[in-house]
């Protein structure tokens, strides 16, 4: 439409298709993705630990895609206390603390172990760790993990959060055909603990 301002006329044809891109832009924007190419499963990011061990979260990522795919792992933050060092694990391979991304590529329907190790060197403390996950192809499809690290008597923990209802049983992370693994359990009360350890074939190997 054509409006009079004065002497002047001023041409408002092109603000409808203005509109329209606008709308157009925003549910672009706002639309989830709706054919991921991978997912990335874990139990918990609440990771607790004693002063004098090996914290540890642990994940797999999945290729749900018809393709190939190659995933980064990025650390994006890692906020922790003085003394304390984390390594991203991918695979049966646990990098030094000073890589903060690895790419891993996977075909259509594999899967690989993602996790990280945080090294509590005997000081207590808390700390922060934010893996971003996502598909070299598709930089926008990402996945964001916070890790929350806590030691020793840290203060503002909810004891309910700590101490867990029933027995949990983690998988070994890394990979048990590492030269060293850890068995990560949660148990609702202290009280001794046998594990087991069995073959592929089903033969008792260590108790």
């Amino acid at each position: 439409m054509d409006q009079r301002i004065g002497n002047d006329t001023i041409t408002m044809r092109f603000i409808p298709l203005l509109i329209w891109s606008t709308l157009l832009s925003a549910d672009s924007y706002e639309s989830p993705i709706l054919d991921p190419s991978f997912q990335f499963n874990y139990t918990s990011t609440e990771i607790y630990a004693g002063a004098d061990s090996v914290g540890s979260f642990s994940g797999t990522i999945y290729n749900i895609s018809s393709g190939t795919v190659t995933i980064a792992v990025v650390r994006r933050i890692n906020v922790l206390a003085e003394g304390w060092t984390s390594s991203i694990c991918v695979g049966a391979i646990c990098y030094n603390e000073s890589v903060d991304s690895v790419a891993v590529e996977l075909s259509a329907g594999d899967s690989t172990a993602c996790g990280v190790l945080i090294w509590i060197n005997g000081v207590e403390g808390t700390g922060t760790v934010q893996l971003d996950l996502f598909d070299l192809q598709n930089i926008d499809e990402n996945i964001i993990v916070n890790l929350n690290i806590y030691t020793g008597s840290t203060v503002g923990i909810d004891i309910n959060s700590v101490f867990p209802k029933q027995m949990v049983l983690y998988p070994a992370f890394p990979n048990p055909f590492n030269p060293v693994t850890i068995l990560r359990y949660n148990l609702p009360k202290d009280g001794l603990v046998n594990i087991t350890i069995h073959d592929m074939m089903g033969r008792i190997v260590r108790t």
